[in-house]
Parts: C-alpha cells; sequence; structure tokens
C-alpha cells in the first residue's frame, strides 16, 4: 500500500516533462496493476490452501482433475455444488475397540464413531442363526428400547423402503447419511445404503437396499434404540444416486473399502 501511495502521489505532483515522462508513468501503472493482481492471486491461493489443509475440500485426492458437467462450463457454480457422491472423497470409516457376542463394539464417541458402528452392526448381524442374532442385538441395544432386540431379531429394525429382505446373507454398505437427533448429538440417526447379498450364491440378491439404524451414545458405546422421541425426528432423506448433485448436497457419503 506504501508503493501505491507513494506511486500516486508522484503522479500527481511532477509535472509533465515530455512524451518520454508520459510513457514512464503508464509503465509504471502497468506494473502497479500487475503487482496487485498478483497478490490477490497469491491470498485467494492461500485460502484455498488452508481449506484444503482442514479437510474442507471434498475432491479425490489421486489426481488434480475435476469433474465434469453436462451442463458445459461451470465458471458459475457455486464451489462444492458441482460434486456428486461419486465424485467426493469417501468416508474412511472407524475400527472398533473391542468385540463382543461375535459383533464389534466399543467405538469411538464421536460422529464418525456413530456412524462406523451402525456400518458394522449392519454388516455383522447374523441372519443365519436366530439365537445368534438375538445375543448380538442384545449386545448393541439400548436399555431404553428392549423391544429393539425382537424386532431387530425379526429384520423388522431399520425397514428397507422397498423389497423383501432375504432370510440369508450378508450386507455390503455403499454409502450413508447422518444427522444428529439432539443437541448434544449423542443420539445420531446413520442413513445406509447397502446391497444384500444372497448366502451361497443362491437366490438372488438385492442392491441398493435403503435401511437405518438410530445411535444413542450410552455405558461408553453406542446403542441401536427406537425410542419414539427419536424414532419420529429420524425422517427420510431424498433418494441415493453415486452421481446425484442433489444427493451429495443432502449429505451422502460413499463408504471407503480396502
Amino acid at each position: 500500500m506504501s508503493h501505491e501511495r507513494a506511486t500516486d502521489r508522484g503522479l500527481t505532483t511532477q509535472p509533465d516533462s515530455g512524451p518520454i515522462d508520459g510513457k514512464v508513468r503508464t509503465h509504471r501503472l502497468r506494473l502497479l496493476a500487475i503487482g496487485t493482481a498478483a497478490g490477490a492471486a497469491l491470498a485467494v491461493g492461500g485460502i484455498l490452501a488452508v481449506t484444503s489443509a482442514m479437510g474442507d475440500d471434498p475432491r479425490p485426492q489421486a489426481d488434480g482433475k475435476t469433474s465434469t458437467s453436462p451442463g458445459g462450463d461451470k465458471s458459475s457454480v457455486p464451489q462444492g455444488q458441482e460434486f456428486t457422491p461419486a465424485t467426493a472423497r469417501a468416508v474412511a470409516l472407524l475400527p472398533a475397540d473391542s468385540t463382543a457376542e461375535g459383533i464389534e463394539t466399543g467405538f469411538e464417541h464421536s460422529a464418525l464413531g456413530a456412524a462406523s458402528a451402525a456400518v458394522s452392526y449392519w454388516e455383522d448381524f447374523d441372519l443365519r442363526d436366530e439365537a445368534i442374532a438375538r445375543e448380538q442385538w442384545t449386545e448393541v441395544t439400548s436399555k431404553d428400547s428392549p423391544e429393539t432386540i425382537d424386532r431387530g431379531v425379526s429384520g423388522l429394525v431399520g425397514a428397507p423402503t422397498w423389497g423383501d429382505v432375504p432370510n440369508e446373507g450378508s450386507a455390503v454398505v455403499k454409502a450413508i447419511l447422518q444427522r444428529s437427533l439432539n443437541d448434544s448429538g449423542d443420539v445420531v440417526v446413520v442413513w445406509m445404503v447397502c446391497d444384500r447379498l444372497a448366502a451361497g450364491g443362491e437366490g438372488a440378491s438385492l442392491e441398493d437396499e435403503t435401511t437405518h439404524l438410530i445411535l444413542k451414545w450410552e455405558d461408553e458405546d453406542w446403542k441401536v434404540t427406537e425410542e419414539a422421541q427419536y424414532a419420529t425426528r429420524a425422517g427420510g432423506p431424498r433418494a441415493y444416486h453415486p452421481d446425484s448433485k442433489l444427493a451429495f448436497s443432502e449429505g451422502w457419503r460413499r463408504v471407503a473399502r480396502g
């Protein structure tokens, strides 16, 4: 700024000594404009670097390419709105600290810990042995929602929005969306999109099944609950599609595998 004021003052106080001085003044003004533009570019670059370092940039990290839209030029689209679940960074889930009754337990007390617990529970629930399933549901169910155990064993908890769930097989969760259901963040609904694989390669598998679990932080772990005060607030999100910008805006994220 001091250089700019000095230059301006020089231009307004120095007498015009001829055509050569006029060219010098024009050259100085051009240098000033270039310097100002370069400073602005560096400032913007610094802001973007900080944003990326904080993990707010959802773009894939494999390369510097950006996805293109059928609409062509996206220069007028606000940053972030062009991303989809397929092009954004997938969510890496957290590991459990322990296991009990054949199911992982001991997940971190955080939003990501809740999402990790929901995915792990849903993929590990036994669908073939009712006795094992009951032990698992008993282990991860809130003491304030005992009826959830029977409903879980019978396949009624988190009932998908369409289709019949195979009696056998395992689930593979592909995408999640989570929302807090209270002010403290200790009750969370985790919506999941998964494929239900038929056991032993026999029978039909289901793809893109939508289901959900409500988790409550209780006894130092995330427990499944169906308490009415939370179930009525769980709602249903916008449908998931990996290539949908609206699904990304809603909060759907792919689950990282491997």
